[in-house]
């Protein structure tokens, strides 16, 4: 019978791409937290709960890529990105209403964040389940 869930190989090089991918956010963030503080408190405030949630699913990914901790950690991954999003086309009311620049900074952090969300999504899901065949039986009287 074939494995239900990804090999052991293909399931520590994906769940090591998400730890890369919170770990390069992470420290993206906390870069930029000293100066955020600074300029907008609230918007400081919220890169250091970023910086925070970051290092939690890097840290649960890394003890138990388990399926329910890399949805936790692409749920997160997936918010930051998001947010960036917001913060270049509309602005987040509450934090930073007025719109910012794109930067490359932030374009390469969200790029990688949407790569540790890919790969997260794509080690919660199991083998075999899209095309397995329907098998129908003939009953006969």
């Amino acid at each position: 019978m074939r494995n239900e869930f990804r090999s052991a190989r293909e399931g520590a090089f994906g769940s090591t791409v998400v730890v890369f991918a919170c770990a390069a956010s992470a420290g993206a963030h906390a870069g930029l937290v000293p100066a955020h503080l600074q300029e907008e408190p609230r918007l400081g405030v919220a890169f250091l709960v970023a910086v925070a949630m970051l290092l939690s699913a890097l840290i649960a990914v890394s003890l138990r890529p388990d399926r329910r901790v890399l949805a936790g950690a692409a749920l997160v991954l997936f918010g930051l990105a998001l947010a960036y999003l917001a913060t270049r086309t509309i602005g987040i009311p509450v934090l930073d209403p007025e719109r910012e620049a794109v930067d490359t900074v932030g374009v390469l952090t969200t790029s990688i964040e949407i790569a540790g969300v890919a790969f997260a999504l794509w080690l919660t899901q199991p083998l075999g389940r899209v095309a397995r065949p329907v098998h129908i039986q003939e009953v006969s009287r």
